[in-house]
């Protein structure tokens, strides 16, 4: 086995992993070991990286992961409350997102392990749906209480598994799209199908600007133009499951999901209560980790000066503020968000250029994940981090030369193709 492929087959490995890797009974069973394995990777991907020799990413990506490393380790030893430990995922991740960019992957192969991780998290997670947890067959179960939180897929909580299957069914439906063979395409719309219906019953709110947003890039990102009866069905055809799926995500979502008013407030009141803190430590922040320390503090504070009654039953100990990118400002300050917000403002750039269907595909994926950040903390979550520096990456190898090999292979198979 060469080395390029083997090196595929070790990150396909990894992103599967780090999806599906569960500790029944431990005492993180999941983010535990799915952490250990992302920092695992990312000491693979670094020594592959500049040990092997290849072709990088252009010079203004790879310096801003370097900055997302650096700032982390900068706040974490001038931040007033920094915990010990809090940074670890976040370093791993930013390590991993330069070792890609050091050296960057074909990305056919991390897309479609990506696809069949969600495809297998979403059987996971129908299964639960029906009352036939694999995990209580093995003589486990998991103690999160009522009918919704039963589907926790194996990443520990319906609106996780929401997060990375709005992801997953871009790239499966662009595999679907660019697939050469009858069978590979009723084998992606299976999956397709599979993981819409694990979306329909996780009734995850976040799902619809999410999904909303992946679709509405397809008309944003510069599509190659129709050349023939074929293609331009194909692009009809593309936007109109993206659209159709988005309907039929929002019409279960009306009909089964929580009451989204009280969703709104919830969130609201978060964000009321933190985002006033962004003041005290505008640049470096408070320290990696110190949202979960501070907050206390922050909500006795907030009570203090009064709050309505309305307000009493959202009261509770919070480890996030359900929007990463206020999360980010209050833990790393100004210093640490502006090189992670260029990145993905780099991507996304770098991404309307992207005319192949499955780069059209990886690109709204991104602005999923981008989007349900807004109003959940998928950056703060081992898998949908590893999601984001791996769509980052693949995106950004915008001189890299891996979206000519991916463009080139994909006009080559479509010439030999048999219709």
């Amino acid at each position: 086995m060469s080395g390029d492929r083997l090196s595929r087959w070790l990150v396909c490995t990894w992103i599967a992993a780090v999806t599906l890797a569960v500790v029944p009974g431990g005492e993180t069973p999941f983010s535990g070991v799915k952490t250990g394995l992302v920092a695992a990777g990312s000491a693979a991907l670094l020594l592959r990286a500049f040990v092997g020799a290849s072709r990088p990413a252009p010079l203004a990506p790879r310096v801003l992961a370097g900055l997302w490393i650096a700032s982390l380790a900068f706040s974490s030893l001038i931040g007033p409350a920094a915990r010990p430990g809090g940074m670890w995922l976040d370093a791993a991740a930013g390590c991993v997102l330069l070792a890609l960019l050091q050296a960057p992957f074909e990305p056919r192969a991390p897309m479609r392990a990506v696809a069949g991780a969600g495809t297998a998290l979403a059987l996971v997670a129908v299964l639960q749906f029906l009352g036939w947890d694999p995990f209580r067959w093995m003589g486990w179960s998991s103690s999160h209480p009522g009918e919704r939180m039963r589907i926790y897929g194996t990443l520990g909580n319906p609106d996780f598994v929401a997060a990375y299957l709005g992801v997953s069914l871009c790239l499966v439906v662009g595999e679907f799209f660019s697939a050469n063979e009858v069978r590979w395409r009723r084998l992606w719309l299976a999956a397709a199908v599979l993981q819409l219906c694990a979306l329909a019953a996780t009734r995850s709110w976040g799902t619809l600007p999410a999904l909303g947003a992946a679709a509405l890039s397809l008309v944003w990102t510069r599509g190659s133009e129709p050349t023939g009866r074929l293609e331009g069905s194909r692009r009809l055809g593309w936007r109109a499951v993206v659209f159709a799926i988005l309907g039929v995500v929002l019409l279960l979502g009306a009909v089964w999901g929580r009451s989204l008013g009280a969703v709104v407030e919830g969130r609201l009141y978060l964000w009321r209560v933190a985002a006033p803190r962004v003041l005290e430590a505008p640049m470096f922040g408070h320290g990696p980790g110190s949202f979960r320390v501070l907050w206390p503090s922050w909500e006795a504070e907030y009570w203090a000066h009064g709050g309505s009654a309305a307000q009493e039953g959202f009261v509770a100990l919070q480890d996030h503020a359900h929007f990463d990118y206020l999360e980010w400002l209050l833990e790393l300050g100004l210093v640490g968000v502006v090189p992670r917000m260029l990145l993905v403002l780099l991507a996304l750039r770098a991404g309307r250029q992207w005319q192949e269907t499955r780069g059209r595909a990886a690109v709204a994926a991104l602005v999923a994940l981008a989007v349900r950040a807004l109003v959940d903390f998928p950056l703060a979550r081992p898998a949908e981090l590893c999601l984001f520096c791996v769509l980052l990456a693949l995106t950004l190898g915008e001189g890299s030369g891996s979206r000519r090999v991916l463009a080139g292979a994909s006009a080559q198979a479509d010439a030999n193709k048999v219709w």
